[in-house]
């Protein structure tokens, strides 16, 4: 926290000098959440279920400012990750700055350009699911691009960005526990021992959004690719490793009711750090070795539905369902699925202050072995303020 004080004394100090106005705001958020798991096939500490609450100060928490001086722009929000009473984590969600080179008179709804931290174009929030800490169906039923140092352009409705390379290498997870799977070895990532992953070129990005009357069209893609050089490795040839995503998406308003869905496709999501899901149920969507010349890849598609009705400005309603299934090329492997569903309302007790009560369903279904997952279910609410 004295490191917080300290970086916002440093800009309070600063911004005479830059001529620009500063604005602050936060975010504080607590989970209050019976959950009920079934373990499935794997049992954990000898139980096949357990339950518990969770009565946290969740990480997503926020602190930041908002800069705007003449045609720059400027954005920081630092996350507050204390849980239990211990001292307050800060980490950085967001940081970037944004230059208007051309207004609205050139260009319908100007052009960005947008340097540092971010979310990316592939990314939209559609959900508005709170347990986990915000979950939003991300990752599970919601393309996911996360927040990676960017050079990001808008023109109008169009966005592009170049991203920071991922260059994950990670492999499918062992799980040790009983089950007809217990005891099998971690699948292996793409970049054994004595291998040297590189990357000449960044990740890319687009998406468009078609804005109609009532309703809005967004088609998005992306695409990533890096090389595993051989080195001392096992490898008897150099690997190529290719990520791509291809999704639309769309909202319908019609007075107080709204609708929105989604779907994607993708490869190899994983080792471009997309979409893995938040809340757990599925093994991973990464590529993994093949002999030692070649990687077997993994397709993955997702997709998404949710409504919800406006009944007052103080009470909205919402539900959503997300479906998740990854499939490796990989001999024997059997699809990765999941879904979850969720209920809530969305009550306003005063400007800024929210409570959200929410229940849900997460089945995690079978695992690329074969394997029961189990299932969770969760009941209760979130606590916000926002100043």
């Amino acid at each position: 926290m004295k490191k917080l004080i300290a970086i916002f004394a440093v800009l309070l100090l600063a911004a005479p000098v830059m001529a620009a106005d500063w604005s602050f705001f936060g975010s504080q958020r607590v989970t209050t959440f019976y959950v009920a798991d079934d373990f499935g096939d794997y049992e954990t500490n000898g139980e096949g279920d357990d339950w518990g609450l969770q009565w946290n100060f969740q990480g997503n928490s926020r602190v930041g400012a908002k800069v705007k001086a003449d045609k720059v722009t400027g954005y920081i929000e630092l996350g507050l990750q204390g849980t239990d009473g211990g001292d307050t984590d800060v980490s950085t969600r967001r940081a970037y700055g944004s230059w208007k080179f051309m207004d609205e008179s050139q260009v319908t709804g100007g052009a960005h350009l947008k340097v540092g931290k971010d979310y990316t174009p592939v990314t939209r929030f559609m959900s508005g699911q709170v347990f986990a800490s915000d979950a939003g169906l991300l990752g599970l039923g919601d393309f996911y691009g996360r927040r990676p140092g960017q050079l990001g352009l808008t023109i109008g409705n169009f966005e592009f960005a170049a991203i920071t390379n991922a260059l994950n290498t990670t492999g499918y997870a062992a799980v040790a526990a009983s089950g007809s799977g217990a005891g099998y070895a971690a699948v292996p990532g793409v970049a054994p021992a004595g291998s040297d992953p590189d990357w000449n070129v960044p990740k890319i990005e687009a998406s468009y959004k078609l804005m109609f009357n009532s309703f809005d069209i967004r088609p998005f893609a992306g695409l990533q690719y890096y090389k595993v050089s051989q080195g001392a490795s096992v490898l008897t040839d150099d690997l190529d490793v290719y990520s791509y995503v291809v999704g639309i998406d769309s909202m319908v308003n019609i007075g107080a009711f709204y609708v929105g869905g989604q779907v994607s496709y993708g490869q190899n999501i994983g080792n471009a750090n997309w979409s893995n899901t938040l809340v757990g149920g599925s093994a991973g969507s990464f590529a993994t070795l093949d002999g030692t010349d070649d990687v077997n890849d993994t397709k993955t598609w997702m997709g998404l539905l949710v409504g919800g009705l406006k009944f007052t400005d103080t009470l909205k309603f919402e539900a959503g369902v997300g479906y998740l299934n990854n499939n490796s090329d990989a001999t024997g492997f059997d699809e990765d699925e999941c879904w979850n569903i969720y209920g809530q309302a969305v009550i306003t007790l005063a400007p800024g202050v929210y409570l959200i009560p929410e229940i849900g369903y997460l089945d995690k279904m079978d695992n690329f072995v074969g394997d029961d997952e189990g299932y969770q279910w969760y009941a209760g609410a979130k606590w916000q303020i926002d100043f």
